[in-house]
């Protein structure tokens, strides 16, 4: 299976930095005063002033998220707003591809905050789904359909997204007076955009936008953590060197849910699990220029001998999304055949030398054990029960609300429409059905 398109995911712009630096105070030395208490004295600023920069630079990078998450959501409130206007397809097209990148960049700033997802998630779902919106209405642009339906979509989707800019400019605003960033800041309340309490959620097809169950709503613990042991601030200083090949990696904070080191080296972040060393995400600068080098294959390859050298063993590609000089790939583990979506680890791949530019890979830290799987009902039964004219059918586990379910994935098309449908190997029920949106580049892979 290799047409299955989807949104890209365009490339962040500069943002202007506001950085509180951190201040050294020099203490006038009162005269009579020991020699000895002046290093000592000295010693201790000195050590304060390490520590302040080092914290200074990661609120820059928090305050840099926000700002973008900021500028972002400014820009979906005004692609939306134009949606309302009677402009001409081309246009219409143009907003819609606008409005797709802005708010998957939204939702890119929003991952990077300190914030735990149970509190981001609502504004998470409202800005990918706003990136599915976008899809599915440039589609019906493209092909000619009355698109009279999105046009009042796209008011709820606005009314939305203006209530979720208020939020935003609220956690600014408290950042800002407050010099750090924290999720301290941020109730519940704050980012509860999106809800169930909130008829904002206009009805269209649900739709793959960055792989199926990317975004999939996990329990809060971290299961394949839980029996490894251990690892040292040095010891985790060093894996992040190692797989970098830098030198000059600093602890610049730690982190919960799960307990882990915030690293930087040069224009590299990076967060290391404190229970067995494992990368939980990492972001790096992308200077290796805007060539296209590396072919599909060729990412696959680097992103899987990536995937071994961060110990997440032999990994299998799912789906892929080229944009630009850069490649996304959404790799999981396999048991026998059976495709373990709950396990996501995502990858970002240079196209021009194959440098590794980014990792996410708490879905694989959550969820990653030995299983049972078994199914009950065979694959022709599933394919009967999934309702559509199906041409393949897989084993997968999937992410089901606070747990998980084995399914098979089903393939196939309906009404001239094409899905995947979620069949429960158990209890023949269909779970999930996901549109797919031919319009971006994004794909499953076989």
């Amino acid at each position: 299976m290799r047409d299955y398109d989807s949104y890209s995911v365009a490339a962040t712009e500069s943002i202007v930095r506001k950085k509180s630096g951190a201040r050294m105070i020099y203490i006038g030395i009162i005269v009579g005063l020991a020699v000895m208490l002046a290093a000592m004295t000295a010693a201790f600023v000195a050590r304060d002033f390490g520590k302040n920069s080092a914290e200074a630079r990661l609120n820059d990078y928090y305050f840099e998220s926000v700002s973008e998450l900021s500028d972002s959501v400014d820009e979906v409130v005004l692609n939306l707003s134009k949606l309302s206007l009677n402009m001409s397809r081309a246009t219409t097209s143009e907003t819609l591809n606008e409005l797709s990148t802005y708010a998957s960049e939204g939702a890119s700033a929003l991952s990077r905050l300190p914030i735990d997802g149970e509190r981001t998630y609502p504004a998470m779902k409202l800005l990918n789904q706003i990136v599915d919106f976008a899809a599915a209405y440039n589609s019906a642009v493209g092909r000619g359909y009355d698109t009279d339906g999105y046009v009042k979509s796209a008011a709820k989707f606005r009314r939305a997204a203006e209530t979720l800019q208020q939020r935003v400019d609220e956690m600014e605003e408290i950042s800002r007076r407050n010099g750090r960033i924290t999720s301290d800041f941020f109730s519940p309340s704050n980012m509860a955009v999106g809800d169930d309490r909130q008829e904002v959620t206009p009805d269209y097809p649900e739709m793959i936008y960055d792989g199926p169950f990317s975004d999939g709503k996990l329990p809060t613990s971290f299961k394949s953590l839980e029996n490894m042991e251990e690892v040292t601030e040095e010891e985790a200083l060093y894996r992040f060197g190692q797989l970098l090949n830098v030198s000059g990696a600093k602890i610049i904070g730690h982190s919960s849910e799960p307990d882990a080191y915030e690293i930087e080296a040069g224009d590299a972040y990076g967060s290391v699990s404190v229970k067995g060393g494992m990368f939980l995400s990492l972001s790096i600068a992308d200077r290796t220029g805007d060539e296209v080098n590396l072919d599909e294959e060729d990412a696959y390859i680097h992103a899987e001998e990536y995937a071994a050298k961060l110990g997440y063993g032999d990994l299998t590609p799912v789906w892929y999304l080229k944009s630009g000089s850069v490649a996304y790939i959404n790799m999981t583990p396999t048991v026998g055949d059976t495709i373990l979506y709950t396990d996501l680890v995502k990858v970002k791949i240079s196209l021009t030398d194959g440098t590794l530019l980014g990792l996410e890979a708490t879905g694989y830290c959550r969820n990653h054990i030995e299983r049972d799987i078994s199914a009950v009902i065979s694959e022709r039964t599933a394919a009967e029960l999934s309702g559509i004219d199906y041409d393949s059918v897989r084993l997968c586990v999937i992410p089901d609300k606070e747990t998980e379910a084995v399914c098979y994935e089903v393939h196939g098309t309906f009404d001239e429409m094409e899905f995947y449908v979620y069949v429960d190997a158990v209890t023949g029920e269909r779970v999930k059905a996901l549109k797919v949106v031919n319009s971006y580049g994004g794909r499953l892979t076989a």
